[in-house]
Formats: C-alpha cells, structure tokens, sequence
C-alpha cells in the first residue's frame, strides 16, 4: 500500500472509530479511547478489527482497476461528481426524438441537460434512492463513493453520520436470502465482537447507510424473489438510508425509493477526468492532459469523444492514450475494441454468473452480425430513433433467416437482453429505441458494407452525403485486405460527377489547371496538389466577388493536402483594398513553389506594386472602390489567361461543385490517410488522375 494510501485508510480508520464510540458498540471500552490514543491502542493489538474495516473497505471499494489497467487506482484520484435526472426520459412517450436530435446538432443521443442535480446531493436528500443508469455510466463507482464519503465523516459531502455497508447483489445466488446476516458478515470477517446483537442495535436505531449494488446483476431465475427480500427488508428497517443501483433498462419499482437517473459526461466532466487521470508529476510537467483533451476537440476524432460522454469508455480511451500518448488514425480498431466492451468484456470483468444466451445459437459475434444489419438498415433509411416494434421484426427475421429459429422466436426479449446486459440498443423515449452512440451505429454500419461486400453501391448511393463521411472512413480502416476498391469506386462517382451539367462547367476549369500546372515538374508540390490550387486561383476570384469563399471548402481542403501554407493564405483573403497585399504575397509563393508554369509572375508582382499606389482611402466612393477591384481582377485574370467563360459561375454552381466533385475527392484524401492497406501502384495512378478529365 502507497504513502498516500495509508494515509487515507487510516483517516478513515479515526473517523469510524469516533461513528463507533459515539453510537456505541457492545464489547468496545470507551474509556479506553480517552487514556490512549487510536494509533497506539492499534499497536498493543487492541481493536484491530476498526482498522481491518476500514481498510478492507478501502481494498475492496476504494480501488478501482477495470479493462487494461496494469495497476488499480484509488478512487478518489480520478473520481468526478456524477449528474443525474429525476424524471426519466424514457417512461414517456416521445414522436418528436428524431427531429429534436437533429435541431440539437449535436452527435450526442442524451442531448437533454436541464435538471441536473448533483448526485452526492441527492445521496443527502433522499433516505432511498434508486440509482439508475446504463452500463459503464459510472453506477457502482457512485455507490462506492458515498460509501467513503460516510466513512469520512465530511459533513460538506455526505451528511449523515452512519456506517456504510456495501453488498454485491450479483452474489444473491439462493433462494434463502438473509440481508443482515450478510452485513452482520461484513463485520464479522473483521473480527468484530458480538456482532448479531450490535447490528440488530444499529439497524433498529438507523445507524447504517446500506449500499445495494447491481440489481440488475442478480441470476434471473432469482430476480423476484431478492426484490421481495428487500423490500421485507427496507420496510423492517426503515430508520436506515439505503441505496440500490440498477440498469435503467432492468429497473423496477419499488414504494419508497426515489428514482433517479446518472447522465453521460458533460465535456467539462470529462475533461476533468482526463485531469484527474493524467495527474503523475511526469504527466503535468508533459501537460499529458492537457494534449488528450485538445487532441480529442479535433474533427478527426469527433466520434472518439462522443464514447468519452460514458465513464468506462472514456476510462478505455484514457488507457488508450496513456499506451501511444496518441489515439490511432484508423479509429475502427478504437471502435471495435469499445464494442467488445460492452459486448463482453465488461460482464466478464464484473464477473456476472452466466445466465444463458438469449437464444441457444447466438453467439458474441453472431450477435455482433444482427446489430451491424439493424444499424446499417437504419442508417440507410436515415433513421437514428427506432420504434420497438420495427427492431423486434428485424431482429426476428434476421435470426430466421441466419439461426433457422422458429416462427415463435421471441424477438422482443433478445431486444430486453441486448439492452439489459450490454446497453448498446437504448430505449430513449417509452418504445422508442437508438444505438447507444451514433459512433457504434456507424462503425457497425461500415462492418455491415465490408463484410457484405456493398462498398459500391454505398459509395454509389452515399458517397456525397456528408453524415455517411464517417462511415467510408471506417470502411477504410476495416478493409485490411487493401482499401483500392474503396478508392477506385470513390474516383469513379467523382468522374461521373464530371458528366453531368454542373461537372461539364468544371471540366474546363479542370483543363486550365491541368495546363498551367503540367510543365512544373520542378515544384515541390506534387501534381494534384498544383492542379487544386490553381483551381483555387479561378475559384477564388469568383468567390471573392460573390462574397462567398466558404463555398470552396472541399477544394481548399484538397490542396491544404499538398501546400498547407499556400492554402491557408487563400482562406485568409478578404474583400478590402488590402486585398492586393494578399495577391502580392500569393504570387510570390506561387513563383516560389514553381506551381504554375505559363505565368510571367516577374511582370504581375511589378504591376500589382505599381497598383498599390492607387489603392483608394477611407473617402473614396462605392464606385471608386468598385473600380479599384475590378482593375485588380482584370490584371488578375489577365496574368492566369482566365477567360469569362471560365468564371461564369453563380453562387449555387460554386456549392454544388464543390459539395459533389470536390468533395469526393477530398474524402478520397481521407480514406487513404486511414486506410491499413493500399497498393501503391493504384495509390500513385488515382493521383495522377485526381482533380484531371478523364
């Protein structure tokens, strides 16, 4: 045990020493705690069982080491106040999910954060409390928080000076269950005296905050008979503060317990969590903290924070972290190591007994199939919020049509199941279902496609819609045996893109940049980036003078690929006199960087500085203004042989352009950056294509 630890054991130790002569203890002297102090009556051997409570609470509940960890750590080093909600969502009917999800812009499904109450604060109010959540939500942490913080006697915390016994319902395995005997066994095994009479005192009196953790986790068959025992056993002893914990999909209704819900992680919890993990002095003199959650703000790993919102995945992204002081770029592997989590390896490590498959064939990874077609034929029709009776339908007729099951398959108890044992499908509003997190209904859609074989006709049908970006990307990182089908099928939308209307108004911009760019084999930069930022150079005068540089994100995005700082300059121009600045210090980098070959960039630098002497001041007119720039262009377009027809493009052309062609090549980009395997003979032959008319 560390420095620290003993410490705090043993401050916990003299604090349940003063509960205990206060309340009163049959077999310990008083009087013997006014002559000697604790310390030294604990050396003569006396009392050593107040010590061996404390400290066998503290081992058993005061550490925590869960998934990978290669060691425990203690509780109150990492714990975060937990929030939770009175009033669950999902007792009441809800038509509108769909729709309040999508005005939330959020990917979060728990968007709801009004009425949050701090859950130590309602541990105070309320004398029973049914604490509910979903798995990994942080249930048996709490419970063992309130534990210690009774243990403490830190009246600013927990209030009520009692002695906590916490008691793992999953052990409730027969069906004689005798509840105090089993806490007359906590104190018991510590060597306490006359037990039965002092706890029969203490539960008469109310002297003992009993911690009922994991109903849900009781053997099924035995269920119903625990929920009586403690029921008989609360309405017997009911001077006593108890608190249950329970699943929320599990949950049932007992009188006198106040329900209330533990909620996902806001970003300041989690935040405060990665503060409290990465807390090491090696780990603040390297702001390791500070890193993890800068890293996690990024776009690319959008999808990783939102499993950071449920404390054991956020634990499993922490270890994550700590092992590369990074997350993967192909973020599949992240997402498929997060599902069997909650698949399997977190019953496993909770050590659950085994209470059967819900169906005799349905294996971990069958059951991994049927949730990857439920995800991927929802997210086809667009749908996040499910009604229950359409799951149920598809769960039956996939496990008919894969398991040979009988017409009578119970459907809506493999829902229950799934639900109760590993929270992946969630009922958010009475009958009304989701995905736990829109991150695990993407990565199971993107299996769905890979191991279906259905990358071209998704790429066909989706690849332009933008909420199926993460799951290509995800494809991509799944397809170990090279992701070139992915790629080409990718190339070929974007060809085809090229065919219609809009694509026959780019394909001569397309050629201008192929032209100019072709004869600068000399550049730094490679080809395709060239060919974007002289498509930027057309695209940029047009969106400039349509107040509309935004509209270019894709292409831009494109050539920040190759020449980030090109790129970023372009992004940066605006529409003011300074704006031949700007040119001047663009063309000199284009002249640097050799990207365009047929330009006399000598002539245009010596014009534009000759321009900057008629830049018009604060009192010029809108017309002189006007003027101004129109000169600028003219000697712009000029320079780059742009002609009208190449700029004859309208705000809505210059959208649709680059949220279709461009993008798709943009997200070509992407795939290949996360993709595990790609033939680099394909790889060279889609760049030397890309951006080009075929």
């Amino acid at each position: 045990m560390t420095g620290i630890e003993t410490t705090i054991v043993t401050a916990l130790t003299n604090n349940f020493i003063g509960q205990t002569i206060k309340s009163g203890w049959e077999g310990i002297n008083k009087n013997d705690f006014l002559n000697k102090d604790v310390g030294q009556l604990i050396r003569e051997g006396k009392y050593l069982f107040l010590r061996e409570y404390t400290q066998r609470y503290w081992d058993r509940h005061g550490m925590i080491k869960v998934l990978k960890m290669s060691k425990p750590m203690d509780l109150e080093s990492i714990y975060v106040n937990v929030k939770c909600l009175g009033n669950l969502v999902r007792d009441y009917y809800d038509e509108n999910l769909e729709n309040k999800y999508r005005e939330s812009k959020q990917r979060r499904f728990n968007f709801r954060d009004d009425g949050k109450k701090d859950g130590l604060l309602l541990a105070n109010q309320e004398q029973y409390l049914m604490v509910l959540g979903d798995p990994g939500i942080g249930k048996s942490t709490f419970l063992r928080k309130v534990g210690l913080e009774a243990l403490k006697g830190n009246k600013d915390s927990y209030q009520h000076s009692l002695t906590p016994v916490l008691l793992e319902l999953k052990n409730f395995k027969e069906n004689e269950i005798n509840i105090q005997a089993l806490i007359e066994e906590e104190f018991k095994i510590c060597g306490f005296p006359n037990v039965e009479k002092n706890i029969s005192n203490k539960l008469e009196k109310g002297e003992l905050l009993i911690l009922l953790d994991g109903l849900d986790e009781v053997p099924t068959a035995n269920v119903n008979n625990v929920i009586e025992k403690i029921k008989d056993f609360v309405d017997r002893h009911h001077k006593n503060r108890f608190i249950l914990s329970c699943r929320t999909a599990a949950r049932t209704h007992l009188r006198q317990f106040t329900d209330i819900e533990i909620v996902e992680f806001d970003d300041q919890q989690i935040q405060s969590f990665i503060e409290h993990w990465f807390s090491s002095e090696l780990d603040r003199k390297n702001e390791t903290a500070k890193n993890c959650w800068e890293l996690l703000q990024k776009k690319e790993y959008k999808s990783a924070k939102e499993l950071a919102h449920t404390p054991l995945l956020l634990t499993f992204l922490c270890l994550v972290y700590d092992e590369n002081q990074s997350f993967p770029t192909n973020r599949s592997r992240l997402y498929q190591d997060a599902l069997r989590i909650l698949l399997e390896k977190w019953s496993a490590e909770k050590r659950l007994p085994n209470r059967g498959l819900v169906y005799e064939n349905l294996s971990i990874e069958q059951e991994e199939i049927l949730l990857s077609e439920i995800a991927y034929q929802n997210f086809v029709a667009d749908k996040l919020f499910l009604e229950k009776r359409e799951v149920v339908k598809q769960i039956k007729d996939h496990l008919k049509q894969n398991l040979n099951a009988p017409q009578h398959l119970d459907g809506e108890k493999v829902l229950k199941t799934i639900e109760i044992e590993q929270g992946i499908l969630v009922e958010r509003a009475r009958d009304v279902y989701s995905f736990s997190h829109l991150t695990l209904q993407e990565y199971l859609t993107a299996q769905y496609i890979y191991d279906n074989d259905l990358i071209e006709e998704a790429v066909k049908n989706y690849v332009t819609e933008t909420r199926w970006q993460e799951v290509f990307l995800l494809v991509a990182g799944l397809m170990r045996g090279k992701a070139d089908k992915l790629l080409l099928a990718m190339e070929k939308e974007a060809h085809n893109y090229l065919k219609t209307p809009l694509g026959q108004k780019l394909v001569p911009i397309l050629q201008w940049a192929d032209e100019m760019t072709k004869d600068s084999v000399d550049s730094p930069i490679k080809p395709v980036g060239r060919r974007a930022i002289a498509s930027i150079a057309i695209a940029v005068i047009i969106a400039i003078a349509i107040a509309n540089v935004y509209g270019i994100t894709h292409c831009i995005a494109i050539a920040y690929a190759y020449a980030p700082d090109i790129t970023y300059l372009i992004t940066e121009m605006s529409y003011t006199p300074k704006l031949i600045y700007e040119f001047v210090r663009l063309v000199n980098l284009f002249a640097q960087d050799r990207i365009i070959s047929k330009v006399n960039f000598s002539q245009l630098i010596a014009d534009l500085e000759a321009f900057k002497q008629i830049i018009p001041d604060d009192k010029a007119t809108t017309k002189e203004r006007q003027e101004f720039f129109d000169q600028l262009f003219k000697m712009w377009n000029t320079a780059f042989n742009l002609t009208p027809e190449l700029l004859n493009l309208s705000n809505y052309e210059i959208d649709d352009i680059d949220n279709h062609y461009f993008y798709i090549n943009s997200l070509i980009l992407c795939c290949q950056k996360v993709a595990v395997n790609i033939s680099p003979t394909v790889w060279q032959e889609i760049e030397e294509r890309m951006l080009r008319v075929p």
